[in-house]
């Protein structure tokens, strides 16, 4: 009898599981390591919100913004092995981990202007890294901006490439940035963002490039004295998911993911793009001093990046990469 008992409720407690199962909500984790009030993180909590909201949807989107599960290869990792449902990656070329066919993105003053950037993430330079995104696992929804970078350091202004020697420079775990100081004759560690405040504020590194949202936001002026606005590279904000966890959603909830972040686009670069003017302005009225750089010196200082990346990306994306460039100036 006692026997009978413990099986019956054996069975009970597996059905009650199951049912349980079945009625609970998608769960959709997101991580993002820029700050809360950063464009991405504003944004990505409306899309959350948005999504949360739909009745017709059983999806529940939680956004983890300010890089609290990790670096960004930490929760790369987390995504691949399905602890994490999505991340707002800072830059197409985080993902070179996983193929070097990203690091594209990050070749020296590859894009002219932002709509340049724009018109080729929106079209076949995107269509062919979101490819190859697939063949590593992972789903690019669409590409949000995370904006053009520029050096800041504690020591001196940085006008010619010869500046930058004898600086050490954190950058991200990015090894076509790494080459691209390098070409600069400058010393780089790659640290993931969330320990880049403390190496500043500690002196383990001289300097940083970011866009200026997150210089803005990280408070990089509490610790960087000097800002140039070298432009070197533009980063896309690429909002990636796991292919394996998007295959298993069902079309309603996936055509809702889709065109959330979709439309959340405009909005995303909007804050980006018209809140460099204002952030140049708050960043000097933090104690910052700003200056221009010789672009063409640093290009032609950095051309070398090009031709030795040449195999590794491939003739037919690295051919786009130049109509790109030569699409037009700033």
């Amino acid at each position: 009898m006692m026997r009978t008992m413990v099986k019956s409720t054996g069975i009970a407690a597996i059905a009650l599981a199951l049912m349980a199962g079945g009625a609970s909500a998608v769960t959709m984790k997101i991580a993002n390591v820029a700050p809360a009030d950063h464009p991405s993180g504003i944004v990505l909590q409306e899309v959350a919100d948005e999504l949360n909201a739909r009745e017709n949807l059983d999806l529940d989107v939680q956004v983890f913004n300010d890089g609290v599960l990790g670096g960004e290869m930490e929760t790369i990792d987390q995504m691949r092995s399905g602890v994490l449902e999505g991340q707002v990656v800072q830059g197409i070329s985080i993902l070179q981990a996983y193929s070097p066919v990203f690091g594209v993105e990050e070749l020296p003053f590859l894009f002219p202007s932002r709509q340049a950037a724009y018109d080729a993430v929106d079209g076949e330079f995107g269509d062919l890294i979101a490819e190859e995104a697939e063949e590593q696992g992972f789903k690019v929804l669409t590409y949000w901006e995370n904006g053009f970078r520029h050096f800041t350091n504690s020591k001196r202004p940085l006008t010619e490439p010869s500046d930058l020697e004898g600086l050490r420079f954190r950058t991200a775990e990015s090894p076509i940035r790494l080459d691209m100081f390098a070409a600069l004759d400058a010393s780089a560690v790659a640290m993931p963002f969330t320990e880049l405040y403390a190496a500043l504020q500690q002196g383990v590194v001289d300097g940083q490039e970011n866009p200026l949202a997150l210089i803005e936001k990280a408070s990089f002026a509490n610790v960087q004295d000097y800002l140039s606005l070298s432009g070197h590279i533009w980063n896309a904000a690429p909002v990636v998911v796991p292919k394996a966890w998007w295959d298993g959603l069902d079309a309603e909830t996936q055509t809702a993911i889709q065109q959330a972040f979709d439309n959340a686009k405009t909005r995303e670069r909007q804050m980006i793009a018209e809140g460099d003017e204002a952030l140049l302005e708050d960043l000097k009225a933090n104690g910052m001093q700003v200056n221009e750089v010789d672009k063409e010196a640093f290009r032609s200082a950095t051309e070398k990046v090009w031709s030795g990346w040449e195999s590794k990306i491939g003739p037919d994306l690295m051919e786009l990469a130049r109509q790109i460039r030569d699409s037009g100036t700033e």
